[in-house]
């Protein structure tokens, strides 16, 4: 006979809190309990705020990825599973939960931490012969046959933003992947669009299976719906005497990523609409094939504008926008730039041997301007900045075209005279800079490329003492 148990509940929970990654949820997928790690997960991607919040709701609403509720259905059984955390594979145990022979809930509990890892892969290897195993990498291309072939230039983990707009854009990414609707992705140019649409990908079911990217503006009119759809042999001109398959063929049972789809043909839509409908494709030359595809596509355009302009289909439209992401721009989510500055320069040192850091004051430049570009332009800006630094500190003067666009844009011309415009630009040129570099004549003269002299001149002149 067992002796009695004399654990408090006090000792339970503190057990529970002990369980890395463990949810329970009861027999309806509603969660009951959250370790402290994994609230902190979901938290992080604005599954919830408060720690309270999460009791009685459904699972699936907080965290869509989890696999759990494979453990209420009738034949569930226990299962190891693997998941990507931080870029890092997971192994995690989902069980159902039985009591008196009846099902109450499941649990689900990692086995292996990302944390755990590294450690795990060191000791492995130094109990192989010379460390020849490389169990990691094996165990990577076993997860996911994209990461075997090199595919995977982006994911969800190389998505840099700790920003409530960016934690929610992670938030969105993960519910989209979760489900096997088209995406439409609509962003500024610089945004990041094609790093969303890779992270839905090996987020989704489909991530064993190819990514195709497209450009349609990258295609010829004349040759768009042969590269699309494919052709069958002799079917016209020029053709393959075996014939050829086309994109969607190429990303059955995967995922195909059409970006600036605001540039496909118009006579090219109706065949997208039917592929999207059927799930099958006309080649041309007359062959229908079948194909399971998932589309994610992109634009910088208004889709909506064009449909009213007759530009776009409206059956289109609506087939891809079932899914609407929003890439924002960076003038939305300025507080990430120290943070995305800090991951560029890391690479860019990594690449060339340099131990180079941006200057205190460059933030202040960087904050104050607009970001046309996004993301794309700081870290164009940021190479540069790199490239012509002369020691292992970048400073504004690396940046004089930026100061000056900043300087530009503050600027109102309307019914000023030439010299009335040059003054007063001048003027407002000057006290910036003063301002910016805290009243330090000797740097500000330089930035501006004037003697000390002719700076006091000036600063007289329009009364900036």
């Amino acid at each position: 006979m067992d002796k009695k148990q004399n654990l408090t509940l006090e000792d339970c929970l503190l057990i529970l809190d002990h369980i890395q990654g463990l949810v329970v949820i009861d027999k309806k997928g509603r969660t009951q309990y959250l370790s402290p790690d994994m609230k902190e997960r979901l938290k992080r991607f604005g599954a919830f705020s408060d720690d309270t919040d999460y009791i009685g709701t459904d699972i699936m609403s907080i965290h869509p990825m989890t696999k759990i509720t494979s453990a209420l259905k009738e034949d569930g059984d226990e299962e190891i599973v693997f998941y990507m955390a931080s870029g890092l594979p997971n192994m995690a145990r989902i069980k159902p939960l039985i009591r008196d022979g009846n099902l109450i809930g499941a649990i689900d509990y990692d086995l292996l931490t990302s944390q755990d890892w590294e450690g795990f892969i060191k000791s492995t290897e130094q109990a192989s012969t010379g460390g020849g195993l490389n169990l990691q990498e094996n165990l990577l291309a076993l997860m996911n046959k994209s990461l075997e072939k090199k595919e995977t230039r982006y994911n969800i983990d190389t998505i840099i933003g700790q920003s409530a707009r960016m934690m929610e854009l992670k938030q969105e990414i993960r519910r989209a992947a979760y489900s096997d609707s088209q995406v439409l992705i609509r962003g500024e140019t610089g945004t990041g669009k094609e790093l969303i649409a890779n992270s839905i990908h090996h987020l989704s079911r489909r991530a064993n299976g190819p990514l195709i990217e497209v450009n349609c503006a990258a295609i010829p009119e004349s040759l768009i719906e042969s590269e699309l759809f494919g052709y069958e042999p002799g079917s016209f001109t020029g053709a393959r005497k075996e014939g050829s398959k086309g994109f969607f063929e190429m990303a059955d049972k995967g995922t195909l990523f059409l970006d600036e789809i605001d540039q496909l043909p118009y006579h090219a839509q109706p065949k997208l609409l039917r592929v999207l409908q059927e799930g099958e494709v006309d080649r041309i030359g007359g062959a229908k094939v079948s194909v399971d595809v998932r589309v994610i596509a992109a634009t910088n355009k208004d889709l909506k504008a064009m449909v009213a302009d007759r530009a776009f289909r409206e059956d289109l439209y609506y087939r891809l926008n079932v899914i609407k992401i929003e890439s924002p721009p960076l003038r939305e989510h300025k507080e990430d730039i120290r943070l995305l500055v800090r991951e560029h320069l890391e690479r860019l040192n990594r690449q060339a041997g340099y131990k180079k850091e941006l200057d205190e004051t460059v933030f202040e430049l960087f904050y104050a301007y607009s970001w046309p570009g996004n993301i794309r332009e700081l870290f164009n800006l940021l190479e540069r900045g790199f490239a012509m630094s002369v020691n292992n500190k970048i400073t504004v003067k690396e940046f004089d075209e930026l100061f000056l666009e900043i300087i530009k844009s503050s600027q109102s011309t309307e019914g000023k005279t030439l010299q009335a415009i040059r003054d007063e630009a001048e003027r407002e040129a000057i006290k910036r800079t003063l301002a910016f570099f805290e009243g330090n004549k000797s740097k500000a003269a330089a930035q501006l490329g004037i003697t000390r002299g002719n700076l006091y001149h000036k600063i007289n002149k329009y009364g900036l003492e």
